[in-house]
């Protein structure tokens, strides 16, 4: 009976260390459960965002792109895919360089339309003081600085103009050399048809008729008025002068086939300025042709001669920048 007895008297020892082991059994499991929590969102927040099946994250592992950006690139997605249904008129999935060209040219007769129907409500709304049928440079500041929620004319005072944000004194002066260059007969005022010259010269006949003077005295080498399938042919220099821009081909046997084939309507080896006039006109289908073909040659990845919308995202910015998307902004950066 002594092992016993002894056993007993051992037993309060145990109850006391049996807390004390569970105690730190607690303690572990914390620290464990707490490394566990620490490390797993580590993991999550160094792991690719997933949007739309594409992972979207910095350059070198950054942090993934902010919220902002991942909407701004969803807008343009949006936009990207709205025109590609429209352009696909057989609704196949794929463009043809021939719908991609009709659907820019549409867009373009769209936009030169709206210009000229809109030009004369927008002359009398900032004519007005006095409304004398003319539109003063200050007249219009005045109606631009206000739809840019700024108050203020072309006579504020310098300290004013100073605090001005700088894209909006670029944006000013930028203006200001196009009003000089639209106002042929007041260099302080704009007429009607030079109002729309200056807000949309692709729409102006008159900056149109501009522009063939400037081919005639380019190419018409006898001074006939009129233009010969050698003379377009000559491909010496394509210079218009003043920094202007106009689509030619690059050499003799295209610009013999494009004079015969779009320019010459009548068929007598001639081009008069009606001829010319038709020709140098955005909404001619030779500059949508010309601008489908360009995308093409940039975006048909493999060759087919058919885009598909994932090859269309692949080259987004291209796409957005073009007359198939923002067709005002494309054209306002050409002329």
């Amino acid at each position: 009976m002594a092992k016993p007895a002894k056993f007993l008297r051992n037993v309060p020892r145990w109850s006391t260390l049996f807390p004390v082991l569970l105690y730190v059994l607690f303690i572990l499991c914390i620290l464990v459960l707490a490394f566990s929590s620490r490390s797993q969102s580590d993991e999550k927040y160094h792991k690719p965002v997933q949007q739309g099946g594409n992972s979207v994250t910095g350059e070198r592992g950054n942090p993934p792109a902010p919220l902002v950006f991942r909407k701004l690139e969803e807008n343009v997605v949006n936009e990207l895919t709205a025109a590609f249904a429209r352009a696909d008129t057989n609704g196949d999935k794929h463009l043809t360089i021939q719908e991609l060209a009709k659907y820019i040219n549409f867009k373009i007769r769209e936009h030169i339309d709206e210009a000229i129907r809109s030009n004369p409500a927008m002359f009398v709304e900032i004519d007005h003081k006095p409304r004398d049928g003319l539109v003063s440079w200050d007249e219009y500041e005045s109606y631009w600085l206000r739809s840019k929620g700024i108050q203020g004319d072309s006579h504020m005072k310098k300290s004013a103009f100073d605090k001005l944000d700088r894209k909006i004194k670029e944006a000013i002066a930028r203006d200001k050399a196009l009003w000089m260059e639209a106002a042929r007969t007041d260099p302080l005022s704009l007429t009607l048809d030079e109002f729309l010259c200056f807000r949309h010269p692709e729409s102006s006949t008159v900056n149109l008729l501009n522009l063939v003077d400037d081919i005639l005295r380019q190419f018409d080498l006898d001074g006939d008025d009129h233009l010969t399938v050698e003379e377009f042919s000559d491909v010496q220099t394509t210079d218009l002068g003043e920094g202007k821009k106009f689509i030619l081909s690059q050499n003799v046997r295209e610009r013999k086939e494009e004079f015969t084939r779009v320019i010459d309507k009548n068929r007598d080896g001639k081009a008069d300025r009606g001829e010319l006039l038709s020709y140098v006109d955005p909404r001619h289908p030779r500059y949508a042709i010309q601008e489908a073909s360009t995308l093409f040659s940039l975006a048909d990845s493999n060759a087919d001669k058919k885009l598909v919308m994932h090859e269309i995202l692949a080259k987004s910015a291209i796409f957005i920048s073009s007359k198939m998307i923002h067709t005002a902004e494309s054209f306002h950066d050409e002329f």
